[in-house]
């Protein structure tokens, strides 16, 4: 109970306090700004079946926030570059749009991502020809990087007339040396710029060592999945999304960075993603990984924060993927 005459005075003076700050409050914002398409995404885009989200308003807390404290971790986003193209889906924007490649650099750096994996198809095409927008984009971002990952595609269709997969991918990673190493921006693993791939070892027969010596610059090589630790030439590894798995990959993360942790000379890449669904990609196969409302993008992160902390850390992370429209993976 309050003293006797001292309730309503007190009272009083806290209203009138409060209605003075009420009227020094200024709208720094819009109910219309709050709700609008702030992301990199077509304003056009409307929400799909296999779980992408419209054009909307999304979050730019630094996606570092959900890891361990004290995490060092670099945060990559695995980038297509193939939209725009009759062969793939209509998403609402071409990747050949240096508009679009600038938002879409400056939509990850306002997330805290460090940089891009390029999902490459070999030299002079449209893919290809949106790369070096990238380059040039990342190379007005200080410490935002990027690198190739040469898919298996660039060597199934883009080779040179009558060369076995071995001399096509000779030909493609001496012109990635040419053209992409040379800039400031271009990834770099103890000081050696950084490859991978994306199953190019599970189509071909590749002998890593004649590549290499093929290069007057060398790679620092990221394989794929816990083989790629003691795989010839390795400088370390990648997991990936397994859409096919019964536990949302769990199990496979858990392998990949019980083999990858002890390996302090390696460099292990881990995999964060929302889930998979191929049923609107045109090679599609019906393989679905639920999204759990959220929960499967936060179950990636919360694997690598049992296992990794500030004093031992996880190099880096990739998100699985920034723009797979057609799979369900894009973030």
């Amino acid at each position: 109970m309050c003293p006797k005459n001292w309730c309503v005075p007190t009272l009083l003076l806290f209203l009138s306090s409060l209605s003075a700050a009420q009227t020094s409050i200024v709208a720094t914002t819009t109910l219309a700004a709050q709700k609008s398409n702030n992301t990199s995404t077509a304003s056009s885009f409307s929400p799909q079946t296999n779980g992408n989200i419209g054009a909307n308003n999304v979050s730019k807390v630094d996606v570092h926030t959900l890891l361990y404290q004290g995490a060092t971790t670099k945060i990559y986003a695995h980038l297509l570059l193939w939209f725009g193209e009759t062969n793939h889906m209509n998403n609402g924007y071409s990747s050949s749009d240096a508009m679009q490649i600038r938002n879409q650099i400056s939509d990850m750096v306002s997330r805290g991502i460090d940089g891009v994996i390029i999902d490459w198809y070999g030299p002079n095409n449209k893919i290809d020809d949106a790369t070096k927008l990238v380059m040039a984009e990342a190379e007005n971002h200080p410490g935002f990087t990027f690198a190739i990952m040469v898919d298996e595609g660039a060597i199934k269709w883009n080779s040179c007339l009558g060369c076995r997969p071995q001399q096509a991918l000779i030909n493609q990673l001496q012109y990635v040396e040419q053209t992409y190493f040379p800039s400031k921006a271009y990834m770099t693993l103890q000081g050696k710029p950084v490859i991978t791939n994306f199953n190019v070892d599970l189509a071909y027969s590749i002998n890593w060592n004649e590549v290499t010596q093929s290069l007057s610059t060398q790679p620092a090589y990221i394989f794929q999945n816990n083989s790629g630790f003691t795989h010839i030439l390795t400088d370390g590894s990648y997991s990936w999304v397994m859409p096919t798995t019964t536990d949302y990959g769990i199990g496979y993360l858990t392998s990949f960075y019980d083999v990858g942790m002890p390996l302090l000379n390696q460099e292990t890449v881990g995999a964060t993603y929302k889930g998979f669904n191929d049923t609107l990609a045109s090679w599609g196969s019906n393989r679905i990984m639920g999204q759990q409302c959220g929960q499967t993008w936060l179950q990636t992160f919360s694997k690598v924060n049992s296992l990794y902390n500030s004093g031992n850390q996880l190099p880096a992370l990739q998100l699985v993927t920034w723009n797979d429209y057609e799979e369900g993976t894009g973030n």
